[in-house]
């Protein structure tokens, strides 16, 4: 596998459980749909990381 795809998993990994620890103990999942809609957005935003940081990497690995 690519350097620049290991980078971008890894950092998906890191930005999700980042927010998974700062976000869940604030959200009531008691039902509402606005908690599972919040979860899932943090989660988007976790990908959306994730592939900043492969387009950064895949630049740099194409210089080398």
């Amino acid at each position: 596998m690519k350097e620049w795809a290991k980078r971008a998993i890894r950092t998906f990994i890191q930005t999700a459980v980042g927010y998974l620890v700062v976000a869940v103990p604030s959200v009531d999942f008691s039902g509402e749909s606005k908690a599972i809609k919040a979860a899932l957005v943090g989660i988007g935003v976790s990908a959306v990381a994730a592939g900043i940081a492969a387009a950064m990497n895949i630049k740099e690995e194409e210089t080398k």
